[in-house]
């Protein structure tokens, strides 16, 4: 009798958020400007109520009870003429933003965190524009042969255009509005997602990034440069920027001159998430685990000045990790974050000697162990996948060395298949347009 070997398999539920584009008629952005301005009123009206109460419970001493959106909609009647639910969704939003300003006040306190979450401020109608309703009785509906979406308080559908079809059912949906005019629908799902967590790691398919400001990820391999999108930007910026101080304050050239700005950094920052996407989906699909170092991005940005704008602009690693990590996740592979403090720059790669004189301007040096030239960066990448490794057989985790030849010899970084290079050619292409 044959056994199947156990595999356990964990089904995540995962929330799927899929974004289309929405192409409403006028008489639909006039309904979906009214929702934006209830909901952006409601919000702004129940944090000052929040802020008025507190101050007299500093006076008096007494707490007072805070009014839900019912209570509002007596006070204000044409709030009625928006969906109840996107009025509700404002309320729990609100409380949940002063539930994570209190909790991380608690957990700065304790030093448990680091990371610093701002008081709950007013909305303003210049910003980006949103609001989030739920399904409740079937009252958001979607045709994927016209594709059309129906909407709760639209007295039509409204068209959208994306190919993407799916069968589970909708959760939430929340329509927004950019600075530049665009409507844009994010149509929450949940989708079940059978994982089977990786107990067995090739170390072929073990790849380790030094990060640096000249190229975006390096390895022993090859270096990915960084295609600098707000540099190549900077001209429009500046220009657009230009335009919009020279017009008069009020009048229609300065509101156009402030859409065509923000149409310049919404250029450039869809091309950069769309370059970030690429590059993270290559990586998962073609690695078992990534090995990266843990920077500390704000501090960079605090004591670096003169690269605070590459950092946060150019760069954008933070928001590059959280891409790459969900991906892994989702196949039941790796990150693997090394501690900042590590010494990848430091360490020589050959004989494990520590160069402690090393500075932040030299790209090249020698060790005085060994003599063996170390390019900075490469040789970083290569100290943080030994590093990685050993993290990962902490976990639990088989590694199986790559076999060269016929030989039967064990390298710790001889590879069979090389990493492609699909994405650096695409991006290229891409970059030339």
């Amino acid at each position: 009798m044959l056994l199947r070997p156990h595999v356990v398999l964990l089904f995540m539920l995962d929330l799927v958020a899929i974004k289309v584009r929405l192409y409403p008629t006028k008489t639909q952005v006039a309904q979906l400007d009214r929702a934006f301005g209830c909901c952006r009123f409601l919000w702004n009206q129940m944090l000052d109520d929040r802020r008025q109460a507190y101050e007299q419970y500093k006076i008096d001493g007494i707490k007072s009870r805070y009014k839900t959106e019912k209570e509002y909609k007596q006070l204000f009647p044409f709030l009625k003429e928006v969906d109840s639910k996107a009025l509700q969704n404002v309320n729990w939003h609100l409380q949940d933003a002063y539930a994570r300003f209190f909790q991380n006040c608690k957990d700065r306190k304790s030093n448990k965190t680091k990371r610093y979450v701002s008081y709950p401020k007013f909305k303003s109608r210049k910003s980006r524009q949103s609001y989030t309703t739920d399904t409740i009785n079937n009252n958001i509906k979607i045709d994927f042969a016209r594709q059309k979406l129906k909407l709760p308080k639209l007295d039509s559908w409204i068209a959208y255009s994306d190919p993407r079809v799916f069968t589970e059912s909708i959760r939430k949906v929340t329509v927004s509005k950019t600075k530049s005019g665009k409507h844009f629908a994010s149509i929450l799902i949940a989708r079940e997602n059978p994982i089977v967590p990786l107990t067995v790691v090739h170390e072929e398919k073990v790849v380790a990034f030094d990060m640096s400001m000249k190229d975006f990820v390096v390895t022993d391999d090859y270096k990915l440069g960084n295609p600098r999108f707000f540099r190549q930007s900077l001209k429009k910026i500046v220009k657009a920027h230009r335009h919009v101080s020279r017009a008069k304050k009020g009048s229609a050239n300065r509101a156009k001159a402030c859409r065509q700005l923000d149409t310049v950094y919404e250029h450039y920052v869809n091309q950069k998430k769309d370059w970030m996407h690429k590059l993270t989906r290559v990586l998962a699909d073609k690695h078992d685990a990534v090995i990266i170092e843990d920077l500390n991005i704000e501090g960079m940005k605090r004591f670096n000045k003169g690269y605070a704008k590459s950092i946060t602009k150019d760069i954008s690693w933070g928001e590059f990790t959280t891409m790459l990590d969900y991906k892994l996740t989702r196949q039941g592979k790796y990150l693997v974050k090394v501690d900042r403090f590590f010494p990848s720059s430091q360490l020589c790669s050959a004989c494990g000697y520590r160069y402690r004189e090393l500075t932040l301007d030299q790209r090249e040096w020698s060790c005085p162990a060994c003599s063996t030239h170390h390019d900075r960066d490469v040789n970083a990448s290569q100290n943080l996948h030994d590093e990685g490794l050993r993290l990962l057989s902490g976990k639990g985790i088989t590694l199986i060395r790559a076999t060269v030849g016929t030989t039967g010899s064990h390298a710790s970084r001889d590879r069979v298949n090389p990493p492609s290079l699909e994405v650096v050619v695409d991006e290229r292409r891409i970059h030339a347009l």
